[in-house]
């Protein structure tokens, strides 16, 4: 059994390798067995054993590795609620763009004295130092603090690679300005590796706030204070204080601050946030609401079933933040390639000062040489290559309806190659309708049928509620029995003015009246049955049966063929009667159907279709359904449907959409496809940007990359992963 969690927050990464970094350090503290970080949300999710609990010891042992393992720091307590637009872009240009501008003015400065006549003179050396000293120690200071952290631990990230190039750029030229002699000064070149990172990284940051707008925007929504009625008056107080069973009211035009069922009025309510439906809809007395749904209409008092950290709001938000932080299973293979990428790169820049001063003798070039080589190679954009991709993914899914509860939900799902369904309550509405009527001899269907309706009209199964209301919209005149029993397990019974006594049930009841059950007519499709005795003057006699089917849900045929569309195949795997499972398939447009199965036949079948097929996902909603979901490669839920069967899913549809499932499909298609193209061109940028960065090509070509265009592309192919992951927030295409 799995020992509990500690969840926090890290600041101040920036790189794969500052996440390998921590996970190192974190997993070495006593009593942990795992801890994973994401670097787009900064969630560190720590994994104990048995024995380890969770107290201030506890968490002052994973601050401290955190930090030994750089500069970074550890945010236990929740993050403050956003400041407003205006007042956070002033933060943003005080905090963020104001120093990046001055950094880059300075590093400007120092680059024009350089290349001038005057760069030569020694007042014009002297002005480099100047100007390039407080943009490398100010602005630069963060890099060489991690470089020494590195150091110390043996644990490198980007800003290890930063630091020492730059600080190897500065301290090489203060010595060559110190000994007064000719030699080559890199104080611009210091300076714009500094300022030019500095900026691609304030962008960057721009870019992953993008990411992260559909979270943000989803928990923005929920209101933080309620209007509570105690003691007959309204109270504004922070629904952080609003207790389960409390009374809340809501008028129009506010948002429903916490979950809860109506007990006084009603309203028109859009839902979109939660399930992603635009079409409002009507609730009232008894209904439930819940939070951050838009009140169009009425007043309405609504008595809360859930306090604020167990909203629905709220949860959604837990799943997703947990599956952006869960890796997946591609970006664990690149983060291992980057863990090892860095020490690599640091040997490579050796290794080329080292050849460039045997082939050529300049120790500048030399330098140079290994600056450039130390810059281009960050490998930021392999470590953004998946995480930024599953982090817009997985809000934006949560904005249509689609609840993914792991970023490995998200990739195997990209990969299935069959979908099956259950019926009853999936792939079906759940209400059963008349669809068969079989009167025995002597009774009409129009007398069979009345018959039947009026002795069910006390009753609440769904079978005696479909057959009412079948006969209301015929408009059958039914009439109201003197007496009514239920009979648990097998039916009803109901006596009329007359003397006429009706039972209504299944199989076993006309066995108890000595009746001889009768085969069932072929070709309705009919799930369920209810046989119909009638009792009038001394003789019983069997008046007929009446078959039952659900109606498959409207949107189901688009369903099967847009999974068709994108080559998946389709089976409908019920414990429903097979001639009900066949007809229902029929209808809706799948071929491949499976009735009568008990649960762990279910798991068989779905077996089977991995052998025949590939990977498989499983839609359903039951209880009956949890094995299966569970054994697929992937499950997928519906909200509507039972606890345990969301529980053991790996996606939930928050509405009752089929479509739904083709369109998870879809974006886990583009997602993966998107994080394959980040990773291939991560890998190619650094495979091409190294020899130029050596200068393998120089002797043959003449041509340089300088460090400070290195600086400039490594920042570039971060913002380029960031913005081509991007691209899922215009739609989930056909995968």
């Amino acid at each position: 059994m799995d020992g509990a969690r500690f969840e926090a927050r890290v600041v101040g990464m920036h790189c794969a390798g500052c996440v390998a970094s921590i996970q190192k350090a974190v997993g070495g503290v006593p009593g942990v067995e795992s801890a994973e970080v994401s670097l787009l949300t900064g969630d560190l999710s720590v994994r104990l054993a048995d024995s380890r609990p969770v107290d201030s010891g506890l968490v002052a042992d994973i601050a401290g590795a955190v930090e030994s393992a750089g500069s970074y720091r550890v945010e236990t307590a929740a993050p403050a609620a956003a400041p407003p637009e205006a007042s956070a872009e002033a933060s943003r240009w005080r905090d963020g763009l104001l120093p990046v501008v001055a950094a880059l003015a300075l590093a400007g400065a120092a680059m024009a004295v350089a290349m001038s006549g005057f760069g030569a003179s020694t007042a014009g050396r002297y002005v480099q130092f100047a100007l390039a000293t407080p943009v490398c120690l100010l602005f630069g200071w963060p890099f060489v603090k991690a470089l020494g952290t590195s150091l110390r631990h043996w644990a490198f990230g980007m800003d290890s690679l930063i630091g020492l190039g730059a600080g190897a750029a500065y301290v090489s030229s203060v010595v060559a300005l110190a000994a007064g002699g000719p030699g080559m000064l890199f104080f611009d070149t210091a300076a714009l590796i500094v300022a030019i990172v500095r900026l691609g990284r304030w962008l960057e940051d721009r870019a992953r706030g993008r990411a992260a707008d559909a979270l943000t925007e989803l928990l923005s929504f929920a209101p933080d204070r309620a209007r509570v009625v105690r003691d007959g008056l309204e109270h504004l107080v922070p629904v952080a204080e609003v207790h389960r069973g409390e009374h809340v009211r809501v008028r129009p035009g506010e948002r429903v601050p916490l979950d809860g069922k109506i007990v006084q009025g009603g309203a028109a309510m859009d839902e979109s946030l939660v399930t992603g439906e635009s079409v409002p809809v009507e609730r009232t007395v008894s209904d439930r609401v819940v939070a951050g749904a838009m009140n169009l209409t009425g007043a309405a008092e609504i008595e809360v079933t859930r306090p604020a950290a167990d909203s629905t709001v709220s949860r959604i938000a837990a799943a997703v933040r947990k599956a952006q932080t869960e890796k997946v299973p591609i970006q664990r293979t690149a983060d291992r390639v980057a863990g090892v990428f860095v020490p690599a790169v640091m040997a490579a820049a050796v290794l080329t000062m080292a050849v460039w001063l045997l082939a050529d003798g300049s120790l500048d070039f030399a330098l140079a040489r290994g600056v450039a080589v130390l810059v281009v190679a960050c490998p930021c954009a392999i470590g953004l290559a998946a995480p930024i991709a599953v982090l817009v993914a997985t809000g934006r899914s949560a904005r249509r309806g689609i609840l993914f509860r792991s970023g490995g939900a998200l990739e195997s799902l990209a990969a299935v190659r069959a979908v099956g369904l259950d019926k009853t309550g999936t792939v079906t509405t759940g209400n059963p309708v008349v669809v068969a009527a079989e009167p025995a001899p002597g009774w009409t269907r129009e007398d069979l049928i009345r018959l039947a309706a009026s002795a069910e009209q006390g009753s609440e199964h769904p079978l005696g509620v479909a057959l009412v209301a079948h006969a209301r919209e015929r408009a059958m005149d039914l009439q109201m029995p003197e007496r009514f029993e239920a009979l648990p397990g097998r039916g009803v019974t109901a006596s009329f003015r007359g003397g006429t006594v009706a039972w209504v049930g299944s199989e076993r009841l006309l066995r108890e009246r000595g009746l001889t059950v009768p085969e069932d007519p072929s070709g309705s499709g009919a799930s369920g049955r209810l046989r119909v005795i009638a009792e009038s003057g001394g003789r019983t006699e069997f008046a007929g049966s009446i078959g039952f089917r659900d109606r498959p849900r409207p949107e189901a045929p688009e369903l099967v063929r847009r999974l068709a569309e994108d080559g998946l195949e389709v089976s409908i795997l019920s414990g429903d009667d097979a001639a009900a499972v066949a007809a229902t398939g029929a209808e809706v447009g799948v071929g491949e159907t499976e009735g009568g199965l008990l649960p762990d036949q279910k798991l068989a079948a779905v077996d089977r279709l991995r052998e025949r097929y590939g990977m498989v996902a499983m839609v359903g909603d039951g209880i009956n359904d949890a094995p299966a979901l569970s054994r697929a490669d992937v499950g997928i839920a519906l909200a509507e449907g039972t606890e345990i069967a969301r529980e053991a899913a790996g996606v939930t549809l928050m509405r009752p959409d089929l479509r739904l499932v083709s369109e998870a499909v879809r974006l886990a298609r583009r997602s993966l496809r998107i994080i394959r193209q980040n990773l291939f061109w991560a890998f190619i940028y650094n495979v091409a940007a190294l020899p130029l960065a050596a200068g393998l090509l120089y002797p043959a070509t003449g041509v340089l990359l300088p460090p400070e265009a290195a600086a400039g592309a490594m920042a570039l192919s971060s913002l380029t992963v960031v913005a081509n992951a991007l691209r899922l927030r215009l739609g989930a295409e056909r995968g």
